[in-house]
């Protein structure tokens, strides 16, 4: 070999940036033993010599060394056999380092070096290293080929994967069960045609699984890297989003969309649940799962799974509209496909009791629930609605409340606020606590009682009681005194029924289990009940709940400053000052009550054993940032307070109307007569 080829060579070869330079595309100063960007990011730093993308310059010098003329190349490089003899060593480079990727991809045990280039996500490491490392892995992986999307060993995968479809699909039937596990074994099969989309799937079933609660993770010791980890298969799955919003060639890449929904819809911004809900209902839309014209060119099976994929679509895309107040994607007017059924034949969607004698069907319940939350938004809160006369508004409101209490009505009463706690397992009971929740969120939102309303706001910062009295009389009497004249529709009934959800709501909140999912997919009705209670409580200091309600709101209060002080708000802050400053009024009117009727008001919280003015009890599970957000055992394992004497444990007296046994169409189930 001439020296003129060997330098030629050596500065092929030659790195100009570390590692972590190059994945990161910045300029690496090479500084030995580490240059000043792994110093500043904490990373160890490395120069790999050999590149695949070596190879390629190989062949482009070698295409311009055929590209010569004849006797320059013969003058350089010798005879024809020289130049044989080189291509050829050239080609076996190439072999030799495509085997020695794909062993190092398929190997199931990696050494240390290895695991910072190749390492899984669901590592159980809680270093601050490691974390780097694993935000690293998460940034390399953005533009990498199929061949280059890591995972966990099968074995550390299948309990995370067994898990998921015995806990969370059963409930939101997201994936097929037969069709995922045949996809997982391709993948770990080394199935030449694998996908990003087939990797982000099992990326986002495997951190669905991780959020999913169960009694096992409630003692784990690692419990708390759960949440981590999840997180990391979370941005794992994002990474690989621009591919899938174009996939219609089947329901992989609107059902690992509907998946990173379901996980944004459980953080602290729902913002990015709303753009990305957007994004996998035009999906949808392409896929024509919203037409019944298209299943005439799909099997029974995979039109069922069709219809499940577009109805957890629709239920997100409603609930999101509600609570972001902002217009849906899906026209209740362009669907024609048929509703899940009541009795799905193979048992999925449906949540049984631990006794097995009670089930319900919480799919459709959810799906039912996410079209009256639809046409709360459409009937009461878009821009033609606020338009509307007085008593216009008045009527709908009466007949949204009346489609809230007959969806109510179909509820099984072992699934019903004041009793689903004792009759169901942590992981079934954070979804139905969920779901009740959404129905809380829409029956102070169709009274107008929510936390961002304006005129409720000013009702309860007002100095005296009367705005508030004056409001809850109305509500419950329908009466039209002047003072009410100016305020949200009344319906009978209206108050004691929002106070009455609240108060039950809060109550179910308080015996499940503590997770930072359900805390911010629950905050923002918390909240608003919060208020109704206090407000409640100081028109009422006298009511039979009102030791209760008291307990209740001091919970409430010591989460709300929690969600404060992680997700600092202006917003947040003022409706704070409103409720701190409601809150001590509603308490000392309750002890100016209790004092009059011979009662120590000093000892009404003695008997819970709780310090009203302690932010340290309850109040720390949430964002305890050592603990990674995830699980407090204690909570769960300590005995919980057995509240007595709810109303809930009686009929609704304004619940007169026979439960519906009739589907409900999404066509023809209209508030008025005509669209707002």
């Amino acid at each position: 070999m001439s020296p003129g080829e060997d330098h030629a060579r050596t500065r092929a070869s030659r790195r100009k940036a570390c590692d972590l330079c190059f994945t990161k595309k910045i300029k690496c100063d090479m500084i030995q033993p580490a240059c000043s960007n792994c110093v500043l990011y904490k990373s160890e730093c490395r120069t790999t010599i050999i590149r695949r993308k070596g190879n390629g310059h190989k062949w482009r010098s070698q295409a311009t060394e055929h590209a010569q003329p004849s006797s320059q190349i013969e003058s350089g490089s010798g005879s024809t056999e020289e130049r044989l003899a080189r291509m050829e060593r050239h080609l076996q480079q190439i072999i030799n380092t495509t085997i020695a990727t794909g062993g190092k991809l398929s190997s199931t045990t990696t050494s240390p070096k290895d695991d910072d280039d190749m390492g899984s996500p669901l590592t159980t490491e809680t270093s601050s290293d490691a974390a780097v490392n694993d935000d690293e892995q998460v940034l390399r992986r953005q533009n990498s080929p199929p061949e280059e999307l890591p995972l966990s060993t099968i074995e550390e995968v299948i309990p995370i994967v067994d898990h998921y479809f015995s806990v969370f699909n059963p409930i939101v039937p997201l994936f097929d069960h037969k069709s995922f596990m045949a996809l997982l074994n391709g993948w770990y099969g080394h199935n030449p045609r694998r996908s990003t989309a087939a990797w982000a799937a099992i990326q986002v079933v495997l951190a669905l699984s991780l959020r999913t609660p169960s009694l096992d993770a409630l003692v784990d010791s690692v419990a708390p890297n759960r949440f981590h980890r999840a997180n990391l298969c979370l941005k794992n799955a994002q990474s690989v989003v621009s591919d899938l919003v174009a996939r219609d060639e089947d329901l992989l890449g609107i059902q690992v969309l509907l998946g990173i929904v379901l996980l944004f819809q459980n953080s602290s911004d729902p913002k990015p649940a709303s753009v990305v809900i957007g994004t996998a209902m035009r999906l949808a839309h392409r896929l024509r799962l919203h037409s019944q014209e298209a299943a005439r060119y799909f099997s029974p099976e995979e039109n069922e799974q069709r219809s499940r994929v577009f109805w957890i679509a629709y239920t997100l895309d409603k609930d999101i509209s509600l609570r972001i107040m902002a217009p849906s994607v899906q026209s209740d007017i362009d669907i024609d496909v048929p509703l899940p059924s009541l009795k799905a034949s193979d048992g999925v969607g449906l949540i049984w009791t631990q006794d097995g004698r009670s089930k319900v069907n919480f799919h459709r319940l959810r799906v039912d629930l996410g079209h009256i939350e639809g046409q709360v938004y459409d009937f009461l809160y878009s821009n033609r609605s606020s338009k509307i006369p007085k008593e216009e508004r008045q009527r709908r409101v009466r007949r949204l409340q009346g489609q809230l209490d007959r969806w109510y009505q179909r509820v099984p009463a072992a699934f019903q606020i004041e009793h689903v706690a004792s009759t169901l397992d942590p992981g079934e009971l954070a979804m139905v606590t969920k779901m009740h929740y959404a129905y809380l969120l829409a029956t102070i939102m169709t009274h107008g009682l929510y936390g961002h309303s304006a005129e409720w706001i000013r009702r309860v910062s007002s100095p005296g009681r009367e705005e508030i009295r004056d409001l809850a009389k109305s509500m419950d009497s329908c009466a039209t005194t002047a003072s009410a004249k100016s305020q949200s529709p009344p319906f009978p009934g209206g108050w004691s029924r929002c106070v009455e959800i609240s108060r039950g709501c809060m109550k179910l909140f308080e015996k499940s289990t503590p997770t930072e999912c359900l805390v911010w997919q629950c905050c923002c009705p918390h909240l608003s009940g919060l208020t109704i209670l206090l407000a409640n409580m100081l028109i009422n200091p006298s009511h039979e709940f009102v030791t209760l309600d008291q307990l209740l709101a001091t919970k409430a209060m010591q989460l709300y400053d929690k969600i404060l002080d992680a997700v600092p708000s202006e917003s947040f802050r003022k409706i704070r000052i409103v409720v701190g400053d409601l809150y001590e009024r509603a308490f000392e009117a309750v002890k100016k009550a209790t004092v009059q009727d011979g009662t120590d008001g000093d000892d009404i919280l003695d008997s819970f054993d709780v310090d009203p003015y302690a932010a340290a009890h309850d109040g720390a599970w949430i964002f305890d940032s050592e603990r990674g957000g995830e699980f407090l055992p204690e909570l769960v394992t300590n005995p919980k307070t057995n509240y007595v004497g709810s109303t809930f444990n009686n009929a609704f007296l304004w619940d007169s109307m026979p439960p519906v046994t009739t589907e409900w169409s999404p066509v023809y189930d209209y508030v008025g007569s005509g669209a707002p």
